[in-house]
């Protein structure tokens, strides 16, 4: 289905207007900013791939929007939004010209800011079309986003990183209804804990991701952390870690391999950050561990 969804950059062919703001070259991911003036006209709005945000600064108008049923009507005016969801389709009409702001928001990033606000993977979100809202945090961060765009400059990636989070959080808190998945079911499996030892037992050489082995048993990253903490104890990288320096005082037990050797064996970058954090880990260095074994 998500092929089917249409991207910002794709609306003009549904919506015609002339352009005024655009940040599609700026790299913002999961947020776009664009700026709309368009005449009267009625438009058919397609599936679309994200949430979409308009933001009038024009004179009021009345504002008409379907999904099939009957029609619904608002005035809007500079200081009013109002919010499209994704993946419905719907028809809105205007009578006079408008002058907009649009910020669209990646489905990704409201999953993403319900798992820090609810601890919980979300099941489901559902954000239904808000004809005419007021909403001044809403309109803060759009003002923000158009100085980022407009100016730049040292940090706008923060900047922008912080604006999106602040968006997705807000609609959630104001806008969303989230359906959150059970934690009944949320054990690792006998075979689900096998294979996470397994995977661990047999790539403590390599550089061995979070995202690796959550994917390896199908969780996401956050539900998978938590999880593994509860299940084995210790977070993921303190797991591995761990299962290094043990397979490191084994091979310094068995045999007379030089530290640089050990030490990429067992997944450090060099000599050096093995030793450290060995001798952190045991109270003595891998040499004197060597003596002592």
């Amino acid at each position: 289905m998500e092929r089917l969804l249409i991207s910002p950059d794709r609306i003009p062919e549904w919506i015609p207007g002339t352009t005024t703001l655009d940040s599609s070259g700026c790299n913002w991911n999961g947020i776009t900013l664009k700026g709309y003036r368009y005449e009267r006209q009625d438009a058919a709005i397609p599936p679309m791939r994200d949430y979409m945000i308009v933001a009038y600064d024009g004179a009021p108008t009345t504002m008409r929007r379907t999904s099939g049923g009957p029609w619904q009507s608002a005035r809007v005016e500079k200081g009013r939004i109002s919010l499209l969801t994704r993946a419905e389709e719907s028809t809105w009409s205007w009578s006079e010209p408008i002058t907009v702001r649009h910020v669209y928001l990646n489905h990704s990033e409201l999953e993403n800011a319900a798992l820090s606000v609810f601890d919980r993977d979300p099941k489901s979100i559902e954000i239904n079309d808000w004809l005419s809202a007021k909403d001044p945090c809403i309109l803060n961060c759009i003002q923000l986003l158009e100085n980022e765009l407009k100016n730049g400059g040292i940090g706008q990636r923060l900047i922008i990183d912080a604006l999106r989070s602040q968006i997705a959080v807000h609609l959630l808190r104001q806008y969303a209804k989230v359906s959150l998945t059970s934690d009944a079911n949320s054990n690792f499996s006998p075979a689900q804990r096998q294979r996470i030892i397994d995977l661990v037992e047999s790539c403590l050489g390599e550089n061995l991701s979070l995202e690796d082995m959550a994917a390896s048993i199908g969780f996401s990253q956050f539900h998978f952390s938590r999880q593994f903490k509860a299940e084995f104890g210790l977070a993921p990288y303190a797991y591995v870690l761990r299962k290094r320096i043990s397979k490191a005082q084994e091979m310094l037990r068995k045999g007379n391999a030089p530290l640089k050797v050990v030490a990429l064996d067992c997944g450090f970058a060099d000599q050096s950050h093995f030793s450290r954090t060995f001798r952190k880990m045991t109270g003595a260095t891998p040499a004197e561990f060597r003596r002592m074994a």
